[in-house]
């Protein structure tokens, strides 16, 4: 009796080991604490933010009122090929559908090393861009700059560190109410401009089209030649595509959303729709309360001031003869900056999570608390924030501009080999004899002509946006246009030498298997209240 019941202890103890050991596996993983509701507004808020509603200043006053809307229009057109190449391509991986799994498996691996740590240190280099930016807003009402920049940055450094390593449900929430908010903000502004240009403001003044006639649609930029009016619009694209970035987060949250395979098709086609009412639209009303020669918004764009007033938002509040509002404006887009921020630490943290799955990462930027958040790669991600301590040594306004340029090239070439990888899916189908039509997924439009375009010009903008570096020549503006592409071809063709391998994965030869029951074993779709379902 004994030597049984010590057999059973032992087996006891066994099996409390293995259950141990499997909490251990498990705490180890993302959960599915965020709602379609949170999704839904990451992706929307992921385009109305500090490149929408501050440095859009820059791009009227370098291009004008009509060059910049054809900048963002092109812009936005590109980001609508990059989400449905996306869309079709989360949808056929179901639960697996991230931006690594996607590189790595239809591209080859040096791909998806180099895009994963590319498309995380671009947003890494974003964050500090973002604190940046508030710097610039609080200094609109702290003009004596009373409150140094070194607090501004530690303090709102801290908050979004908190916000995101808590639990991936607490950030989803927070993103929710901001992103309610800032379209609050961009709704209120465009019936507030469609009102003013019309003569209902303090001041009487009816303004129309006045500012596409005088000074004019264009800018001449660099030069007096009609060339000039295309040079602004192609400065531009930079600037447009701060913007736009952002919104392809959905493909991030694949293991912490449920039935994610039928849900980010469907909010990637949303969020092209609001993209063009709430970034386009926006600007247009804009462009009819501010010239693109408005003394507040050239001081600040040119000279650098350390203010929220190069942000044509406020601006246009202002010349309509409103007191209170442009303060309130200012607050509402320093809540945006916040909420950048946020998202600049949630997308790498995740990225480098799928990255090491695959090996590109190292392990410990994996681990997780309890409840689901990799707490290193949230505390490792963070500190790029205080990068912006850089500002202390320079203007808020040159840091920013420097970052945003640099990161956005990043962007631009992720993106690119978003596209590319779609390219390669698309064909890998036909190589293999399978008919896309028989899929049951949702299948992107255009293809694979619009994901062509979208690479295509992508490039030529990434090899090209840094022409103003030789007119005349500016070492550091070459740098900032430039290495990221540097960097980036280090990091494919290194990671190539290293495993010795120059091949990219023959179309034949691409994993093409479809799992059509990969979604959640439990669906809490169900579970998701009255709020889910009205914003989902």
């Amino acid at each position: 009796m004994a030597e049984v019941s010590k057999s059973e202890e032992s087996k006891l103890q066994d099996g409390l080991i293995e259950t141990h050991s499997i909490e251990i596996e498990k705490d180890n993983k993302l959960k599915k604490h965020l709602k379609p509701r949170h999704v839904n507004f990451l992706a929307l808020g992921g385009s109305i933010g500090v490149g929408l509603l501050v440095g859009s200043g820059g791009s009227l006053s370098i291009a004008g009122p009509v060059g910049m809307l054809i900048s963002y229009v092109i812009m936005g057109f590109i980001t609508a090929c990059t989400l449905f190449s996306l869309a079709e391509m989360c949808s056929f991986l179901g639960s697996e559908g991230n931006f690594v799994e996607m590189i790595t498996r239809f591209v080859d691996k040096s791909a998806g090393f180099s895009f994963t740590w590319c498309y995380a240190l671009s947003y890494n280099l974003t964050l500090p861009s973002e604190i940046s930016s508030i710097c610039l807003l609080i200094g609109y009402w702290d003009t004596d700059s009373k409150l140094p920049n070194y607090a501004i940055v530690l303090i709102f450094t801290f908050v979004v560190l908190m916000v995101n390593v808590v639990d991936v449900g607490a950030y989803g929430e927070v993103e929710f109410w901001i992103t309610l908010i800032k379209l609050l903000l961009v709704i209120g502004s465009m019936i507030f401009c469609l009102v003013a240009t019309c003569g209902g403001n303090p001041l009487h003044k009816t303004t129309g089209f006045q500012y596409w006639r005088d000074p004019g649609p264009f800018v001449n930029y660099l030069t007096d030649k009609p060339v000039g009016k295309f040079l602004g619009i192609w400065r531009v694209f930079i600037n447009a595509g701060f913007g736009f970035q952002g919104t392809e987060v959905v493909a991030l949250t694949s293991s912490e959303v449920p039935n994610f395979r039928k849900l980010a098709p469907s909010l990637m086609k949303s969020v092209i729709a609001r993209i063009i009412i709430f970034n386009v639209l926006s600007l247009f009303m804009v462009t009819l309360m501010v010239s693109s020669t408005d003394k507040n918004l050239l001081s600040a764009v040119d000279a650098g001031a350390g203010n929220g007033a190069e942000s044509p938002f406020v601006i246009a509040v202002r010349n309509a003869g409103v007191k209170v509002l442009p303060s309130i404006v200012n607050g509402g887009i320093l809540i945006a900056a916040m909420s950048a921020a946020n998202t600049q630490i949630y997308i790498p943290s995740r990225t480098y999570y799928f990255g090491e799955i695959h090996g590109y990462c190292p392990k410990w930027l994996t681990k997780t608390n309890r409840n689901g958040v990799p707490v290193f790669s949230v505390i490792f991600n963070a500190a790029f924030g205080l990068l912006a301590l850089l500002t202390l040594n320079s203007t808020a306004e040159q840091v920013f501009n420097w970052l945003m340029n640099l990161t956005t090239v990043f962007g631009f070439l992720c993106w690119a080999m978003i596209d590319y990888a779609f390219v390669r899916y698309y064909y890998a189908l036909k190589k293999q004899g399978i008919d896309r039509q028989s899929l049951p997924i949702f299948q992107s439009p255009l293809q694979p002509y619009s994901a062509i375009f979208a690479i295509f010009i992508l490039v030529l903008i990434t090899i090209t946006q840094g022409f103003t570096a030789f007119m005349p020549w500016d070492t550091q503006n070459f740098f900032a246009a430039y290495v990221s592409i540097i960097i980036y071809a280090v990091f494919w063709i290194g990671y190539k030498i290293w495993k010795k391998d120059f091949k990219e994965i023959p179309l034949s030869e691409i994993n093409l298997e479809f799992e059509e029951n990969v979604e959640d074993s439990e669906d809490e779709s169900s579970s998701f209240g009255l709020m889910d379902k009205v914003f989902s």
